[in-house]
């Protein structure tokens, strides 16, 4: 309890409460949060809402306080009641979203990775989006550049897949960074945010394959994903490199092991030799175990002797040793060889192999033996890397067409207003072969057929008509020849065979 009440050292202060996505969509969807116990209903939308709230102690009717302990991420604070206000402001709007930079740009001018999917904004708090709206279906809004078998891979110390192809004609490296739900698939985003995977492609409900619109093309991200799957290739050659050298090492190592514990128990101290890798070590077996003892340095001469040994004679405060080959190790008694010049006893003396038949004398160095490991390793070079792409042939050669159309248009219009205008130009390539399908072609002769041909018909029938005219008026002029005729003949000899005469105007 409390009668009166003070400030503590920054104990006002405003500072954006940091929330997460989910919390963010159960106030858009519910609206409702709860903040230090305190329940909010009924948040309005596009809208600012500021309500107090007790962050820590209490007040009752009376106007008594009781304080407790308090922290924020700007302090902590023992027997104190925190007050203040919340203001909360739910808003959603669209943003500028640029593609080809991986960038969003939020209504307050702040610019964020597009791919991350939320956003601390300094002037209006936390922004939240999704990366592509999930009603945006359609055969013109999404294009298949591949379909077909890729290799996926799996990091192992992530759970991050790559998928890779190489052919002649397509070839790519994309690595998942998450999912996104479009048009009921589950599509996994990559880097590009352009280009999504789609695995165990069956129903083709709104992807059809077929050839790219040049629209969709982009140079920067068919460049961007050759680098990408450049990185993608060196990092597996590496790692494969790595796996093979480790391989080889530990085949090695395994394959020492194995040689030294198959003369431990017959030789202790080369068993000690081989596997501390350097001298002056013993091994003693006792039972199921060796036991490795380190001996101390100590500083010894060569003791010149008569007969030749295994061992190397030296001599330490006035007592006679043999120093063990390999093992270095100081033993009382040695092993007496024959001194034979073809196969004499030699010793490593610093840098120098001396023989000693017994007397010391130096000798051309011994073979050295060296592992003959192979390499199991080869580079693979990424051949179709300069040829082939995430875009086919076909795709960058309309690609290439629409971006040298506008600089080729005024050239190719001023050839053929000089060949309209009757001036002589070359071909350069101008052809009206684009203009005249076969349809048109036919078309047009048809049309021209048709035309002589109704001509013609026209011609025929006025000449059938006046042939008709020139042979009524004949028909005419022989029966008025006739009657007359006939008349004539009658008149001379009445009727009688004469009259047959009336037909030809010889006979009359």
């Amino acid at each position: 309890m409390h009668s009166h009440a003070s400030e503590v050292l920054d104990g006002e202060i405003s500072y954006y409460q940091e929330i997460s996505r989910d919390e963010c969509m159960r106030m858009f969807d519910g609206r409702y949060i709860n903040i230090a116990g305190t329940a909010i209903n009924n948040l309005p939308k596009n809208s600012t809402f500021s309500t107090p709230v007790t962050f820590a102690g209490t007040v009752n009717t009376g106007a008594d306080c009781t304080g407790t302990a308090y922290s924020d991420p700007y302090g902590h604070w023992n027997n104190v009641l925190v007050q203040g206000f919340v203001e909360i402001s739910l808003v959603d709007y669209y943003a500028t979203v640029n593609l080809n930079s991986n960038r969003i740009q939020l209504r307050s001018g702040t610019n964020c990775q597009l791919t991350n999917v939320q956003c601390r904004d300094m002037l209006e708090g936390y922004a939240f989006w999704e990366p592509l709206p999930e009603d945006n279906c359609g055969s013109k809004k999404y294009t298949i550049l591949y379909e077909g078998y890729a290799n996926k891979t799996k990091e192992s110390k992530s759970d991050r897949v790559t998928y890779m192809l190489e052919t002649q004609d397509i070839t790519f490296a994309l690595s998942s960074i998450g999912e996104i739900k479009i048009c009921g698939h589950n599509l996994i985003r990559t880097e590009h945010p352009k280009l999504f995977v789609l695995e165990d492609f069956q129903e083709k409900t709104f992807l059809s394959k077929a050839n790219s619109p040049v629209e969709n093309l982009d140079i920067f991200m068919y460049v961007n994903s050759k680098f990408v799957y450049v990185e993608r290739h060196f990092k597996s050659q590496i790692n494969q490199m790595y796996y093979d050298l480790l391989k080889h090492k530990c085949e090695l190592e395994r394959q020492i092991l194995t040689n030294a514990l198959s003369i431990a128990v017959q030789s202790p101290d080369e068993f000690a030799f081989r596997l501390m890798k350097e001298p002056g070590h013993m091994a003693v077996v006792a039972g199921e175990v060796i036991h490795l003892v380190k001996c101390l340095q100590v500083e010894v001469k060569r003791h010149d002797t008569k007969e030749c040994y295994n061992q190397l004679p030296v001599t330490r405060r006035e007592e006679n040793f043999f120093l063990s080959p390999r093992t270095r190790i100081l033993t009382r008694a040695g092993t007496q060889i024959s001194c034979s010049g073809a196969m004499p006893p030699m010793f490593n003396i610093g840098t120098h192999w001396l023989q000693f038949l017994p007397a010391p004398s130096s000798v051309v160095s011994p073979e050295t033996l060296r592992p003959q490991t192979k390499s199991t390793w080869e580079y693979a070079t990424p051949r179709a890397i300069a040829v082939s792409g995430i875009y086919t042939e076909s795709d960058l050669n309309s690609l290439r067409d629409h971006i040298m159309f506008p600089l080729e248009k005024s050239s190719v219009l001023n050839n053929v207003a000089m060949g309209m205008s009757g001036k002589s130009i070359t071909g350069k390539g101008i052809s009206i072969n684009q203009f005249l399908d076969p349809e048109v072609l036919e078309s047009l002769a048809n049309n021209t057929w048709d035309h002589l041909w109704g001509r013609f018909l026209t011609f025929g029938t006025a000449s059938a008509g006046i042939l008709g005219i020139i042979l009524i008026t004949r028909l005419i002029k022989m029966l008025i020849d006739t009657i007359l005729h006939g008349y004539a003949i009658y008149s001379v000899y009445g009727w009688s065979i004469h009259l047959l005469g009336t037909i030809w105007n010889s006979v009359t």
